[in-house]
């Protein structure tokens, strides 16, 4: 059995329909991974700058704590984060549960203040430290 010219000509259409739908599922499955990857990788970033924050925040109460207590109080800018660093000490006051204040108690903040698609933001470390008086 022979087929017509009209029947190749039908078979002829689909065959261009069924390429047409691939490439367009092609094209839409692509537009969604990209958009998939983008996330990940903004996610991405965002995991890294805040161990970055981290890092910088306990390095500074590991460097902040051996100095006296009016040398706690720096400020940084790092320009390449642009991210601000500050450490402060504050007198902590804490009864020992007789009525008795505890002394020559500071806590000693760390801050990272960044700017991000939310606004301004702060991440702040604090330490509970004794520093005898100087004398």
């Amino acid at each position: 059995m022979k087929s017509s010219p009209q029947d190749r000509s039908l078979n002829g259409g689909y065959a261009l329909l069924d390429v047409v739908l691939a490439v367009a599922l092609f094209a839409i499955t692509v537009t969604g991974l990209m958009g998939v990857m983008q996330r990940v990788s903004e996610t991405s970033s965002g995991f890294a700058r805040d161990r970055y924050i981290q890092q910088q925040l306990e390095g500074l109460l590991a460097e902040r704590r051996k100095v006296s207590v009016d040398a706690m109080a720096t400020e940084v800018f790092d320009e390449q984060s642009n991210i601000t660093f500050r450490t402060y000490a504050e007198p902590f006051e804490v009864n020992n549960g007789e009525g008795n204040e505890l002394t020559d108690l500071y806590k000693l903040t760390a801050e990272a203040t960044y700017l991000d698609d939310g606004g301004e933001q702060v991440e702040k470390a604090e330490l509970i430290i004794y520093k005898e008086p100087e004398r």
